[in-house]
C-alpha cells in the first residue's frame, strides 16, 4: 500500500494505521531525510512493521514519472494506492510544468502517478485508488478554460478546484476499471487539526488525526466495502458529492485535459 504525503498529518497517521493492520506500507515525502524519520518513529510505534520509503516531488511531473518507474520495479503488484498529499497556497505559484501549484500537487501528480502505477495495480486486483479529497469540494468550480487561474486566483478558489477533481478523478477511475480489478473512492477526512488547515484557514479547531485518517483506512482495509466504486465519503459515511462533481461532461474534459496538462495525451 503507497501512501502519498505520508510523512506527517493525515498520511503519516494513515500509514501507522495500515502497518498495525499488517499492510505493507510504502512511505512518501517529498525529500529523503523526512521519509527516513517518518519510516523510524513509525517502526518504533509499530515494531516489525513492513515500511518502505520513496521520496518524489508531486509538483513536478518529471519527478513523478521517475519515481513510478521505480516503484514499479520494487512493488511489480500494488494494491492501494492513497493519494492524500496535499497543498494549501495563498499565492499563485506556476511550478517547473507550467501547472498552478495546487492544482499540480493535489491532481495533476496524483493523476499522472495513478495511471502510470495503473499495470501493478490491476496485477494487484482487486486494488483500490483513495483520493482524499475535502468537503470543499462543494465550493469548486472546474476552470476548464484557466485551469491555473491566470485570472480571479485565489488560495481557496485553487484548493476547492483541486478537491473537486479528486472527486472527479475518482468517478472517472470507476467509469474505466471494474470494480473487482481497480476501485477508486474519494473522501472528505473531516476538519483535522493539520498544518494545511493552519496554513490555509488559521486557527482553527480541528479533530484528530486518527479521526482524519479513518476513512482511509477503512477502505484501504476492510475486506468489503458497501458503496459502489466512485462513490464519496465524508467522515466515513458514503454521501452524495457536489452537483458539480457529476457533470459527466466536465468530467471527461477534465480527463482530456489532465492527460494533456500530464503528457499522457
Amino acid at each position: 500500500m503507497l501512501v502519498t504525503g505520508s510523512t506527517d498529518g493525515i498520511g503519516k497517521q494513515t500509514a501507522l494505521e495500515l502497518a498495525r493492520g499488517g499492510a505493507r506500507v510504502v512511505v512518501h515525502g517529498r525529500n529523503r531525510p523526512r521519509v527516513e524519520q517518518a519510516i523510524a518513529e513509525l517502526r518504533a510505534a509499530v515494531p516489525g512493521a513492513e515500511l518502505e520509503g520513496v521520496s518524489f516531488d508531486l509538483g513536478s511531473l518529471a519527478s513523478v514519472r521517475k519515481a513510478a518507474v521505480g516503484i514499479a520495479e520494487k512493488h511489480p503488484a500494488i494494491h492501494v494506492l492513497v493519494n492524500n498529499a496535499g497543498v494549501y497556497s495563498q499565492e499563485r505559484i506556476l511550478t517547473e510544468d507550467g501547472i498552478e501549484l495546487t492544482l499540480a500537487v493535489c491532481h495533476a501528480g496524483h493523476f499522472l502517478l495513478t495511471q502510470l502505477l495503473t499495470p501493478q495495480l490491476l496485477a494487484g486486483a482487486p486494488a483500490r485508488v483513495i483520493n482524499v479529497a475535502s468537503i470543499a469540494h462543494t465550493r469548486g468550480v472546474i476552470h476548464l478554460d484557466d485551469l491555473s487561474l491566470a485570472r480571479g486566483f485565489s488560495g481557496y478558489a485553487a484548493y476547492a478546484q483541486a478537491k473537486l477533481a479528486n472527486v472527479m478523478h475518482a468517478r472517472a477511475l470507476a467509469e474505466r476499471h471494474p470494480a473487482d480489478a481497480i476501485a477508486a473512492y474519494s473522501l472528505h477526512p473531516g476538519v483535522i487539526g493539520t498544518k494545511l488547515l493552519r496554513e490555509g484557514f488559521g486557527p482553527v479547531r480541528g479533530g484528530t488525526l486518527a479521526q482524519g485518517a479513518r476513512t482511509s483506512v477503512t477502505l484501504a482495509l476492510s475486506a468489503e466495502i458497501d458503496a459502489r466504486s466512485g462513490s464519496y465519503f465524508s467522515e466515513g459515511t458514503p454521501t452524495p458529492p457536489a452537483a458539480a462533481a457529476l457533470d459527466d461532461d466536465v468530467g471527461r474534459a477534465l480527463w482530456a485535459a489532465s492527460e494533456r496538462m500530464t503528457g499522457l495525451a
